[in-house]
């Protein structure tokens, strides 16, 4: 018999995850990580989702910069040990989740959205419409 991890999200590892979300922010608007070259501007974290055991977090990042998506993440995987450390003494839980870096890809769909909205053909759709 094969056993499936419940999928379904609990009310814990939302109230985790926004926890986590929060001291991370924290940590990375100040902008001290041990990097050779510092990131010019703060990274936001939009989101953090658990999985169902809440030990392993997922942190969605989005950077301001002009720089490369993997470049992002890799300069975030080489200070993940100090990000973890400064995390777990901003928070106060049994276990500290192992973090686990991702880009959110949502505003780049909001921003095809957009320009989807503003082509020409929707907006000669939209005048007839009007008319």
């Amino acid at each position: 018999m094969i056993l499936k991890r419940k999928t379904e999200k609990t009310n814990r590892s939302h109230k985790v995850s926004e926890i986590i979300r929060k001291a991370i922010s924290e940590v990375l608007v100040k902008n001290e990580l041990p990097l050779d070259i510092p990131f010019e501007l703060p990274i936001n974290v939009v989101k953090v989702e658990m999985n169902s055991d809440l030990k392993i977090a997922y942190v969605y990042v989005v950077a301001h910069e002009k720089i490369d998506e993997t470049e992002t993440i890799s300069k975030l995987n080489t200070c993940k040990q100090y990000l973890s450390r400064e995390m777990t003494s901003l928070i106060n839980l049994k276990f500290s989740p192992k973090l686990v870096f991702r880009n959110d890809k949502s505003i780049n769909e909001i921003t095809n959205i957009e320009e989807l909205l503003r082509s020409e053909k929707v907006l000669n759709d939209l005048k007839q419409i009007k008319s």
